[in-house]
């Protein structure tokens, strides 16, 4: 693995483990056993790093792991590997959603990545919550699709912070991540179709078994 790529992968472990407030270029570097010469020859300070962070994480996750709707892949399918895709990244990039407010601020270049990234991301959910429509799987008027991808959206989103500011000493591992799922679940089942409604319950109870399993084992 090329230093570059090893520093990364570094301040992302770092960040994740000790908050990304309590860590800097000097500590990222000696986790490393390098000089600080060298890492700065890759990156130019912190926020350079969080940047490249983030174009992995769009990368992971737009290019990657989020699911292509397609006609060979049953609708429902779709959606369980987009809740899937988007919590897996958000338990790899934990980190930068803990904090999220604060480093947009700091790194106005930053911001404007994350928006163009968002904005890329609701157009496919978007296409996805369509689809599925089309599937008679979910029924919504036309005039609710933002206000769903929105609402979806902020899940994704700020789920991690706001169990935190609700639990004191709240350890991240896989159960908070399943329980955002569910929390998913819950806000598109007044969506879910008749016909749909047998393989959703599934669904859900699926979830819900994993969760349960991953408390034991947490």
């Amino acid at each position: 693995m090329k230093t570059r790529d090893k520093i990364i992968q570094a301040s992302i472990e770092l960040f994740n483990e000790q908050g990304e407030r309590n860590v800097t270029t000097n500590h990222i570097a000696a986790h490393l056993g390098i000089s600080p010469g060298n890492l700065y020859y890759h990156f130019r300070n912190k926020e350079d790093i969080i940047l490249s962070i983030y174009e992995e994480y769009a990368r992971n996750l737009l290019l990657d792991t989020f699911p292509q709707v397609s006609p060979s892949m049953k609708p429902l399918d779709t959606i369980i590997l987009y809740m899937d895709a988007v919590f897996q990244a958000l338990m790899k990039f934990r980190f930068f959603y803990a904090n999220l407010p604060v480093l947009l601020a700091k790194n106005p270049q930053l911001h404007v990545k994350y928006v163009e990234v968002q904005s890329t991301i609701s157009q496919r959910l978007s296409e996805m919550l369509v689809s599925l429509r089309d599937a008679d799987i979910m029924t919504f008027d036309e005039a609710e699709l933002s206000d769903i991808v929105s609402i979806l959206r902020l899940i994704n989103t700020f789920w991690l912070s706001f169990y935190q500011t609700q639990n004191y000493n709240a350890e991240i591992n896989d159960s908070v991540f399943l329980e955002g799922v569910l929390k998913i679940l819950v806000m598109l089942h007044p969506y879910i179709t008749d016909t749909a409604k047998g393989d959703f319950i599934e669904a859900r109870s699926m979830y819900r078994q994993r969760h349960q399993a991953s408390l034991v084992a947490a």
